[in-house]
Protein backbone atom coordinates (compact mmCIF):
# COMPACT_ATOMS: atom_id res chain seq x y z
CA UNK A 1 0.00 0.00 0.00
CA UNK A 2 1.82 3.34 -0.77
CA UNK A 3 2.08 6.24 1.56
CA UNK A 4 -1.49 7.88 0.16
CA UNK A 5 -3.41 5.23 0.07
CA UNK A 6 -2.62 4.56 3.49
CA UNK A 7 -3.14 7.95 4.58
CA UNK A 8 -6.64 7.76 3.21
CA UNK A 9 -7.75 4.62 4.61
CA UNK A 10 -6.72 6.08 8.09
CA UNK A 11 -8.86 9.23 7.07
CA UNK A 12 -11.85 7.54 6.24
CA UNK A 13 -11.61 5.02 9.57
CA UNK A 14 -11.15 8.25 11.26
CA UNK A 15 -14.56 9.68 9.47
CA UNK A 16 -16.80 6.60 9.78
CA UNK A 17 -17.33 6.83 13.70
CA UNK A 18 -18.50 10.74 13.15
CA UNK A 19 -20.62 9.90 9.75
CA UNK A 20 -22.84 7.47 12.11
CA UNK A 21 -22.29 10.07 14.99
CA UNK A 22 -24.24 12.66 13.35
CA UNK A 23 -27.72 11.03 13.35
CA UNK A 24 -29.99 12.04 16.22
CA UNK A 25 -29.68 8.34 17.42
CA UNK A 26 -26.92 5.57 18.19
CA UNK A 27 -26.56 4.28 14.99
CA UNK A 28 -25.47 0.90 16.97
CA UNK A 29 -28.81 0.50 17.36
CA UNK A 30 -30.33 0.90 13.80
CA UNK A 31 -32.72 -1.75 13.11
CA UNK A 32 -35.07 -0.45 10.43
CA UNK A 33 -34.16 0.35 6.74
CA UNK A 34 -34.86 3.61 6.91
CA UNK A 35 -33.12 3.49 10.41
CA UNK A 36 -29.89 2.39 8.47
CA UNK A 37 -29.69 4.32 5.26
CA UNK A 38 -29.68 7.52 7.56
CA UNK A 39 -26.56 5.91 9.33
CA UNK A 40 -24.85 5.20 6.13
CA UNK A 41 -25.92 8.21 4.08
CA UNK A 42 -23.99 11.17 5.45
CA UNK A 43 -26.47 13.70 3.83
CA UNK A 44 -29.47 12.23 5.65
CA UNK A 45 -27.59 11.42 8.93
CA UNK A 46 -26.89 15.06 9.14
CA UNK A 47 -30.84 15.57 8.31
CA UNK A 48 -31.56 13.98 11.27
CA UNK A 49 -29.50 15.66 13.20
CA UNK A 50 -31.24 18.98 11.90
CA UNK A 51 -34.75 17.40 12.02
CA UNK A 52 -34.19 16.46 16.08
CA UNK A 53 -33.09 20.12 16.16
CA UNK A 54 -35.73 21.56 14.33
CA UNK A 55 -38.66 19.33 16.67
CA UNK A 56 -36.65 20.42 19.59
CA UNK A 57 -37.37 24.15 18.89
CA UNK A 58 -41.21 23.70 17.59
CA UNK A 59 -41.46 22.04 21.29
CA UNK A 60 -41.08 25.27 22.31
CA UNK A 61 -43.58 26.84 20.24
CA UNK A 62 -45.96 29.01 22.24
CA UNK A 63 -43.74 28.72 25.62
CA UNK A 64 -44.46 25.21 25.10
CA UNK A 65 -48.38 25.07 25.52
CA UNK A 66 -48.80 22.75 22.18
CA UNK A 67 -46.01 20.38 22.70
CA UNK A 68 -48.78 17.62 22.84
CA UNK A 69 -50.12 19.02 19.68
CA UNK A 70 -45.74 18.86 17.74
CA UNK A 71 -44.96 15.15 19.72
CA UNK A 72 -48.72 13.84 18.33
CA UNK A 73 -47.53 15.36 14.59
CA UNK A 74 -44.20 14.07 14.70
CA UNK A 75 -45.50 10.90 15.56
CA UNK A 76 -47.22 10.82 12.71
CA UNK A 77 -44.69 12.33 10.35
CA UNK A 78 -42.15 9.47 12.10
CA UNK A 79 -44.42 7.10 10.92
CA UNK A 80 -45.17 8.31 7.13
CA UNK A 81 -41.13 7.62 6.82
CA UNK A 82 -41.03 3.83 6.93
CA UNK A 83 -40.40 2.32 3.15
CA UNK A 84 -43.57 0.92 1.38
CA UNK A 85 -43.29 -2.21 -0.68
CA UNK A 86 -43.19 -0.65 -4.57
CA UNK A 87 -46.59 -1.06 -6.35
CA UNK A 88 -48.49 -0.45 -2.60
CA UNK A 89 -50.36 2.51 -2.19
CA UNK A 90 -52.14 4.26 1.15
CA UNK A 91 -51.08 3.63 4.78
CA UNK A 92 -49.60 7.52 4.32
CA UNK A 93 -46.40 5.95 3.73
CA UNK A 94 -44.39 8.64 1.89
CA UNK A 95 -41.53 6.76 0.46
CA UNK A 96 -40.85 3.43 -1.95
CA UNK A 97 -38.40 0.23 -1.22
CA UNK A 98 -36.86 0.86 -4.19
CA UNK A 99 -34.33 2.75 -5.94
CA UNK A 100 -35.87 5.64 -5.03
CA UNK A 101 -36.17 5.82 -1.62
CA UNK A 102 -32.86 7.32 -0.71
CA UNK A 103 -33.63 10.38 -2.64
CA UNK A 104 -37.07 10.34 -1.29
CA UNK A 105 -35.72 9.94 1.99
CA UNK A 106 -33.82 12.84 1.70
CA UNK A 107 -36.44 15.29 -0.01
CA UNK A 108 -39.02 14.00 3.37
CA UNK A 109 -36.41 15.72 5.53
CA UNK A 110 -35.60 18.60 3.83
CA UNK A 111 -39.62 19.36 3.68
CA UNK A 112 -39.99 18.22 7.37
CA UNK A 113 -37.39 20.36 8.50
CA UNK A 114 -38.87 23.11 6.38
CA UNK A 115 -42.31 22.56 8.20
CA UNK A 116 -41.12 22.53 11.72
CA UNK A 117 -38.75 25.56 11.20
CA UNK A 118 -41.81 27.50 9.67
CA UNK A 119 -43.45 30.78 10.78
CA UNK A 120 -46.77 28.69 10.09
CA UNK A 121 -46.14 25.59 11.88
CA UNK A 122 -46.91 26.81 15.77
CA UNK A 123 -50.51 28.20 13.88
CA UNK A 124 -51.12 24.90 12.53
CA UNK A 125 -53.16 22.21 13.77
CA UNK A 126 -57.19 20.90 14.18
CA UNK A 127 -59.67 23.88 15.55
CA UNK A 128 -63.20 22.68 16.65
CA UNK A 129 -66.36 23.84 17.34
CA UNK A 130 -68.55 21.25 18.14
CA UNK A 131 -68.32 18.98 15.21
CA UNK A 132 -67.26 21.68 12.86
CA UNK A 133 -63.77 21.58 12.66
CA UNK A 134 -60.91 23.73 11.02
CA UNK A 135 -57.70 22.26 9.22
CA UNK A 136 -54.65 24.28 8.85
CA UNK A 137 -51.65 22.54 7.66
CA UNK A 138 -47.99 23.99 7.52
CA UNK A 139 -46.20 23.48 4.20
CA UNK A 140 -42.69 24.59 3.70
CA UNK A 141 -43.95 27.17 1.55
CA UNK A 142 -46.97 28.43 3.67
CA UNK A 143 -50.30 27.48 5.15
CA UNK A 144 -53.23 25.45 3.34
CA UNK A 145 -56.88 26.17 5.19
CA UNK A 146 -59.74 24.25 5.22
CA UNK A 147 -62.97 23.88 6.79
CA UNK A 148 -65.34 20.37 7.56
CA UNK A 149 -69.10 21.84 8.78
CA UNK A 150 -71.86 19.57 9.66
CA UNK A 151 -74.24 22.24 7.70
CA UNK A 152 -74.56 19.56 4.17
CA UNK A 153 -75.90 22.92 2.77
CA UNK A 154 -72.20 24.30 3.25
CA UNK A 155 -70.21 21.58 4.35
CA UNK A 156 -66.80 22.09 2.80
CA UNK A 157 -64.02 24.91 1.42
CA UNK A 158 -60.63 25.50 0.73
CA UNK A 159 -57.54 27.91 0.46
CA UNK A 160 -56.09 27.69 -3.25
CA UNK A 161 -53.95 24.73 -2.82
CA UNK A 162 -51.59 27.26 -6.22
CA UNK A 163 -51.66 29.81 -3.63
CA UNK A 164 -49.59 28.99 -0.07
CA UNK A 165 -50.45 31.74 2.26
CA UNK A 166 -47.57 33.10 3.93
CA UNK A 167 -46.38 33.88 7.17
CA UNK A 168 -43.71 35.83 8.47
CA UNK A 169 -41.77 35.22 12.16
CA UNK A 170 -43.92 36.66 14.97
CA UNK A 171 -47.43 36.48 12.99
CA UNK A 172 -50.30 35.47 14.90
CA UNK A 173 -53.20 37.50 12.76
CA UNK A 174 -53.24 35.84 9.03
CA UNK A 175 -55.87 36.21 5.92
CA UNK A 176 -57.18 33.46 4.46
CA UNK A 177 -58.99 34.17 1.10
CA UNK A 178 -60.42 30.72 0.38
CA UNK A 179 -61.65 29.59 -3.55
CA UNK A 180 -64.91 31.19 -4.83
CA UNK A 181 -65.71 34.45 -7.22
CA UNK A 182 -68.55 36.40 -7.28
CA UNK A 183 -71.62 35.17 -4.86
CA UNK A 184 -69.12 32.68 -3.38
CA UNK A 185 -66.16 35.02 -2.68
CA UNK A 186 -64.57 34.49 1.20
CA UNK A 187 -61.88 35.94 3.17
CA UNK A 188 -61.06 34.81 6.97
CA UNK A 189 -58.86 37.02 9.45
CA UNK A 190 -57.93 35.14 11.75
CA UNK A 191 -56.34 35.85 14.87
CA UNK A 192 -54.27 32.77 16.61
CA UNK A 193 -53.14 32.19 19.93
CA UNK A 194 -52.04 29.27 21.56
CA UNK A 195 -55.10 27.14 22.46
CA UNK A 196 -57.42 28.91 20.00
CA UNK A 197 -58.05 30.93 16.73
CA UNK A 198 -60.61 33.22 16.40
CA UNK A 199 -62.12 34.41 12.54
CA UNK A 200 -64.01 37.43 11.54
CA UNK A 201 -65.77 36.31 8.17
CA UNK A 202 -65.54 38.74 4.76
CA UNK A 203 -68.40 37.11 2.40
CA UNK A 204 -71.01 34.49 2.29
CA UNK A 205 -68.58 31.90 2.01
CA UNK A 206 -71.05 30.04 -0.12
CA UNK A 207 -73.03 30.10 2.82
CA UNK A 208 -70.92 28.67 5.79
CA UNK A 209 -70.89 30.37 8.90
CA UNK A 210 -67.57 30.64 10.03
CA UNK A 211 -67.26 33.21 12.40
CA UNK A 212 -66.16 33.19 16.46
CA UNK A 213 -64.00 31.32 18.47
CA UNK A 214 -62.74 27.81 17.40
CA UNK A 215 -60.69 25.71 20.13
CA UNK A 216 -57.22 23.66 19.24
CA UNK A 217 -57.92 19.82 19.42
CA UNK A 218 -53.93 18.97 20.40
CA UNK A 219 -54.98 15.46 19.53
CA UNK A 220 -55.99 15.69 15.58
CA UNK A 221 -53.40 16.01 13.28
CA UNK A 222 -54.30 17.86 9.94
CA UNK A 223 -52.28 15.97 7.86
CA UNK A 224 -54.49 12.55 9.02
CA UNK A 225 -57.34 14.63 7.39
CA UNK A 226 -58.38 13.49 4.55
CA UNK A 227 -60.67 15.86 2.56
Amino acid sequence: MTRLAALSALLLAALAPSLAAAASFDCAKARTKVEKLICKDPQLSHQDEDLAKAYGEALKAWDGQIAAYVKMSQRGWMGSRALETPGMSGGGILCEDDGTALSCLRTIHADRIAVLRSPGFRLSGIYARGQDFLRIKATPTGLDFAYQLTDANASQGFTDETAKVKVVPGQTVVAFPLTGTGPDACRLDAAFSADQVVLTQKGPCGGAKLGGWWMRDQTRDPEAEMF
